[in-house]
């Protein structure tokens, strides 16, 4: 029997299934049982699993209120609780009846999806790890094959990926390892299409995760896309944080495990690639898009030193102060010199009345390309 139930909202009539069985036929369609073995067990057809799951699958997180609303008709998260949550599980103690507090419901059916109308199922399924960019995908074995989010693991042909199963498991972000050797997940093209690969050389003993794009072992780095870094100090090899300007907000964000930025006592390392007479010890990212070693400043998505640019007074208005945009695009950065767009240089005298309320909010800096050419 079914846990189905219809429920009336409004002048619609939707189905209601208890938020642990919802995850579970998911767990076991992410895992490689076709929709005419699952449905049929929580008692819906196609067209009414996929609007119920454009609702539900959002519940442990901040996101799809807009489906929430149109599916239960603008209830809030209190009536939703009472309506999805079966006699199995509970809010925990001193939880609000948030739909976000069901997350340990969803983590509790990824240890054990045998419930409810699929207890005597017989279905293997075993949950891996959740995928770190993708959200709500996730990696699960059947005990012979590994799936992602529905489908067997695959190289960027199509082809299978062979892995071990039972010593599969996720070393952080984007990086996996069995007992044989050590994958990468790569996407491509325009629906960003998951594909896997071998990284070759890499030993599964000492390997480490930096961040999504970077990792290590003892003998050398790695690089998402497949290149292998020949480092000289693997460790002492590093994430320099790309700093991220919230105007909105007024925060200044440095991004630990996005940043496309490495180095070790040798070089630093852009995308992958090094960066060619980049001093390593004081390299930092200063936000959009430019970077100092403490002597030369980068323009890094030109993978260039910007030309004559004073490293010690080149700045970068940050939150707090007025944001000068580019007249073509892009943001302007200043030093004491001449302001920049882009990483290129630009005439002062084009630029006194867009800089004035910059140098107006910063009494502080005095002498000043703009001093001079506004006096």
């Amino acid at each position: 029997m079914t846990e189905r139930s219809d429920c009336r909202m409004g002048d619609d009539t939707v189905p209601v299934i208890p938020y642990d069985t919802f995850e579970a036929a998911s767990l076991f369609l992410a895992t490689g049982r076709t929709r005419e073995e699952v449905l049929p067990l929580v008692g819906l057809a196609a067209a009414e699993w996929d609007r119920l799951r454009e609702t539900y699958r959002w519940f442990p997180t901040a996101l799809g209120e807009s489906y929430r609303r149109a599916y239960f008709k603008g209830l809030d998260d209190a009536a939703i609780c009472r309506l999805v949550l079966s006699p199995r599980w509970r809010l925990q103690e001193g939880d609000d009846a948030d739909l976000r507090s069901t997350r340990h419901i969803r983590e509790a059916v990824w240890r054990n999806p045998h419930i409810g109308p699929f207890t005597g199922c017989g279905w293997p399924c075993t949950f891996i790890a959740a995928h770190a960019e993708a959200v709500l995908c996730c990696y699960t074995h059947d005990g012979k094959t590994v799936y992602f989010d529905g489908k067997p693991l695959s190289d960027r042909k199509g082809g299978p990926i062979v892995v071990d199963a039972a010593s599969f498991r996720a070393v952080a972000g984007r990086w996996l390892a069995d007992r044989h050797h050590v994958y990468g997940q790569r996407q491509f093209g325009a629906n960003q299409t998951f594909y896997w690969y071998v990284v070759e050389g890499a030993d599964a003993a000492t390997f480490e995760a930096l961040n999504l794009r970077y990792a290590r072992d003892g003998s050398q780095a790695y690089y998402i896309t497949g290149k292998t870094i020949r480092t000289k100090s693997p460790e002492a090899f590093e994430i320099v944080p790309e700093l991220r300007l919230n105007y909105r907000d007024g925060t200044r964000d440095p991004l630990h495990d996005t940043s496309v930025i490495a180095r070790d006592r040798e070089a630093v390392y852009f995308y992958g690639s090094r960066l060619k007479n980049a001093r390593p010890g004081n390299f930092r990212d200063i936000g959009h898009g430019y970077a100092t070693d403490g002597t030369t400043v980068w323009f890094l998505n030109r993978r260039k030193p910007v030309e004559n640019a004073d490293a010690a007074t080149f700045t970068v208005p940050g939150p707090g102060e007025p944001h000068i945009a580019g007249r073509h695009g892009g943001s302007c950065v200043t030093d004491r010199y001449r302001p920049y767009v882009e990483g290129e240089p630009c005439d002062p005298r084009e630029w006194i009345e867009s800089w004035r309320p910059f140098f107006e909010a910063r009494p502080d800096l005095k002498g000043w390309w703009w001093h001079e050419l506004a006096g």
